[in-house]
């Protein structure tokens, strides 16, 4: 806003316009407190999440310590293959009978057109 535009402005204007930009100001105050607020609460969680990050690897070498680093490796077992065994097993035994549930339909439909064929529907 120019100078010349405020020439026209009676003194009523001017004073609703301060009142309105003077409320503008404290809205724009209290949103600055909430944001700082905010602020400061992420702030808190951070500190406190990096200090349970710190105490979870703690805890992990620790753990590693004790069972001399073999307890998180990568090293299959005997239960690794027994488990991957009884999963192939399983995945054949549905593949299975999913093979029998299409053959059981088949025979149903064609149980039913044989019968409609013959007459006894």
């Amino acid at each position: 806003m120019r100078k010349e535009d405020l020439k026209n402005w009676t003194r009523d204007m001017l004073k609703d316009r301060i009142i309105e930009l003077g409320g503008i100001i404290e809205q724009w105050k209290r949103d600055n407190e909430k944001m700082l607020q905010i602020t400061e609460r992420t702030k808190k969680e951070n500190d406190e999440l990096k200090a349970e990050n710190t105490a979870l690897k703690q805890r992990i070498k620790d753990l590693e310590d004790a069972c001399d680093g073999s307890c998180f490796s990568d090293e299959t077992d005997d239960r690794d293959e027994k488990i991957s065994k009884m999963q192939d097993r399983i995945d054949s035994d549905c593949v299975r009978i999913n093979r029998l549930k299409a053959t059981i339909n088949t025979l149903v439909d064609m149980y039913g057109l044989l019968r409609k064929q013959v007459g006894m529907d």
